[in-house]
């Protein structure tokens, strides 16, 4: 028995058998094509780890980075947090029984807040606590 996509390839193209160039060889494996990037076998750095280079390595770093964190920590000492919660102050006092219905209510939820003796540059962050939001 024959088998039939052999008899089929060899009629499709009649003309590749008269052609003088040779039809290109199909790979038989899947393997990928052998190379040192893709066998992983390029040359590495591979240090000796003596006492003295482990040594000698940590004081660099730590020469480095020591200035930096005392810079870091000076500059921290300077920073000035308050806390200034507003949830009961900015609610006028007859509502305070009911926040709900004073937030719905079409009342002016205009809030004035007056923070004094800083100095300039004044950074402010809002905080939201209890509050979950998709990350989409």
């Amino acid at each position: 028995m024959m088998n039939s996509n052999a008899a089929s390839s060899s009629t499709a193209n009649p003309d590749a058998a008269g052609s003088p160039d040779p039809p290109a060889p199909r790979r038989s494996s899947k393997r990928p094509k052998y190379s040192k990037f893709t066998q992983q076998e390029l040359p590495a750095c591979k240090p000796i780890l003596t006492p003295k280079w482990v040594i000698l390595t940590f004081l660099v770093v730590g020469i480095a980075f020591v200035p930096i964190g005392i810079t870091s920590l000076l500059a921290s000492r300077d920073v000035v947090e308050i806390v200034d919660r507003y949830e009961t102050d900015c609610i006028p006092v007859a509502n305070r029984t009911d926040k709900v219905a004073f937030i719905q209510s079409n009342a002016s939820k205009t809030c004035t807040r007056q923070i004094t003796h800083m100095k300039r540059p004044v950074y402010v962050y809002y905080q939201l606590d209890n509050f979950y939001q998709n990350h989409r």
